[in-house]
């Protein structure tokens, strides 16, 4: 078994118990090798191939990682070093308790959908693509664990989209942006701006408007094989585009976005001494009674 491990380089805490795990892991027979892989990039897990990636920081840390490995099939186990740590499932202490089960290929597994979001030229149409296919050749492409996000921008006055679901035409819309979120990017900001948590096993995206200019547009749950395009009649100097809030592009007036459903999910080990519900319970106290 390979195993590679991809700590946050910015958490000492994190690289770390990088260092601490290493010869742990060199000592078990099932390893073949185990290595702290500093310079993590595409190209470099796809020629290394890993079996097993432990992430060491944050959800953060997670989204990076399901970047990296996009079209692979290797899980990950998150080690959560950060403040919520509702991705990386793990602490330390619970990810040593179940190692002999993550090694042996025993731990629950779960498949996270992810997005693949596209950037491209609207020809000149004051709509959104008459097509659900692809942009072809888009100028831009990322694809997203949580949520593809348009975000006004700078100067802050109201952008307006023409959002359509498979090239259907649904609305004209008027705010501050707009969140296209996975299942699992549901407790993020999806959650912030008023949209549903939804079960990271229920394959679904979620439509969510940031602060419309209208009381009737909320939140849209599509299946997953839904294609959703936007396109811009009116942005800001500022208006982008962001992909788990990590990665950030521009988005001008000429152009278009394409979200759909990324060909591979993330396969993400989960901890086996808590169910969804009861994580979500404990980090981000669900459904709990006011205190005194």
């Amino acid at each position: 078994m390979r195993i590679g491990l991809i700590a946050n380089s910015e958490n000492r805490d994190a690289m770390a118990a990088a260092q601490t795990l290493l010869p742990m892991l060199r000592q078990r027979r099932e390893c073949h090798v185990a290595e702290l892989i500093s310079e993590a990039s595409e190209p470099v897990l796809r020629e290394w191939r890993p079996d097993l990636l432990i992430a060491l920081g944050g959800d953060g840390t997670i989204l990076r990682t399901a970047r990296f490995i996009v079209g692979l099939t290797v899980p990950v186990a998150g080690i959560n070093f950060g403040k919520l740590g509702y991705l990386a499932a793990f602490s330390m202490d619970q990810f040593q308790e179940h190692l002999e089960l993550i090694l042996a290929g025993r731990a629950p597994i779960t498949e996270r959908l992810m997005l693949h979001g596209a950037i491209g030229p609207a020809d000149g149409r004051a709509a959104a693509p008459r097509s659900a296919a692809p942009l072809e050749p888009p100028l831009f492409e990322c694809v997203a664990l949580n949520d593809i996000v348009l975000n006004a921008g700078w100067p802050f006055r109201m952008v307006e989209l023409t959002v359509q679901i498979n090239a259907q035409d649904t609305t004209t819309f008027r705010g501050d942006g707009l969140i296209v979120s996975t299942s699992s990017g549901s407790t993020g900001y999806n959650l912030s701006a008023g949209g549903p948590l939804i079960s990271p096993d229920v394959k679904a995206m979620v439509i969510t408007p940031i602060c419309a200019h209208s009381l009737s547009f909320r939140p849209v749950v599509v299946p997953d094989q839904a294609v959703i395009g936007l396109q811009p009649r009116r942005v800001n100097t500022g208006t982008t585009v962001s992909f788990d809030g990590q990665v950030v592009q521009p988005l001008r007036e000429h152009q278009c976005v394409l979200v759909r459903r990324a060909a591979k999910p993330l396969r993400l080990v989960e901890n086996p001494a808590l169910s969804h519900w009861r994580l979500l319970a404990d980090k981000l106290a669900w459904a709990r009674s006011p205190q005194a």
